[in-house]
């Protein structure tokens, strides 16, 4: 073990969660590939609103106008998509998902593909 591989607590590190993405692709971009700008948006509740019941003023909220919840973070990777991808394939994007916990490896991002146009 290097000094690298070291964790402190008590909790050992662990793998983070996989996310799953869509997008849309034209016909011509699916056949040659491409390098796509991919914006990745985390979310929390509201917390000025999260707790309410009434839905007139949850609706009327200043915090998150009206949608019930804020952007915790926001990334935007550049990703390559392979060139004969099809309609509903899927691409495993390695360590662009959620963070590990206390050191660990990120987990995977898929990204379903849906070819339009």
């Amino acid at each position: 073990m290097t000094v690298s591989d070291r964790y402190f607590g008590s909790t050992p590190p662990s793998r983070g969660k996989d996310i799953a993405h869509d997008i849309d692709f034209t016909p011509v971009e699916a056949a040659d590939g491409a390098i796509i700008p991919l914006r990745i948006t985390a979310h929390q509740p509201c917390p000025a609103c999260a707790t309410r019941t009434d839905e007139k003023a949850a609706r009327a909220c200043t915090t998150c106008r009206g949608e019930g919840r804020l952007i915790r973070e926001q990334h935007t990777y550049k990703v390559r998509i392979p060139a004969g991808i099809k309609d509903g394939q899927k691409v495993r994007i390695r360590e662009l998902g959620g963070p590990g916990k206390h050191g660990g490896a990120p987990g995977d991002l898929y990204v379903t593909v849906h070819v339009i146009g």
